[in-house]
């Protein structure tokens, strides 16, 4: 009996197929790395990458501002109590329905600044009036846990006066000596 190699031919032809398929799918693999790397160029010595495009301030600031657009805000006017132990009235004006109080501090939702002695807001789910001289209007947003909080405009640097009252008139009309009365 003659002694064979340690595989035989087929065996050995199999394994070599194999050897020429995976050093062919590496010097592929190679050239194709080679191809789509970014071309590297001399300059004083120094190697770097191609630069990327460059944009002007002023594209800049307006692609940010594109941005800002796009993602939308809702602001709420708030009435926030600046006095104590505040009626709350059914109708603007102290002839009408005491429904509660309302307490320094508190917000609510403001529905209607369109009367300018009184805030129509919403109080236990239903519309209700606060003299407007014992509110301050904040603008305010929901956060994320679903709380209102104040809204900063960060790109108002001037500050505005919010208050729905008009401060021309030094003199104190009925309404306003009622309601300070009716509290």
């Amino acid at each position: 009996m003659s002694k064979k190699g340690l595989l035989d031919k087929t065996t050995r032809t199999s394994l070599m197929i194999g050897v020429i398929i995976c050093l062919s799918i590496a010097i592929l693999f190679c050239i194709i790395r080679i191809a789509v790397r970014p071309k590297e160029v001399a300059e004083d010595n120094n190697f770097y990458l191609p630069k990327k495009e460059q944009i002007s301030e002023e594209e800049l600031e307006l692609q940010i501002e594109k941005q800002r657009e796009e993602v939308k805000i809702e602001i709420v006017n708030r009435a926030r109590i600046i006095e104590d132990n505040v009626n709350v009235r059914s109708g603007p004006g102290t002839d009408y329905d005491r429904l509660g109080s309302a307490y320094k501090g508190f917000d609510y939702e403001v529905l209607s600044t369109d009367n300018s002695e009184w805030v129509k807001i919403k109080y236990d789910d239903k519309a209700a009036y606060i003299f407007a001289e014992y509110v301050e209007i904040v603008p305010m947003v929901l956060n994320d846990m679903g709380e209102y909080e104040e809204y900063v405009d960060m790109n108002n640097t001037e500050s505005t006066d919010t208050s729905p009252t008009d401060d021309t008139s030094a003199d104190t009309n009925t309404d306003d000596a009622e309601q300070k009365d009716d509290n």
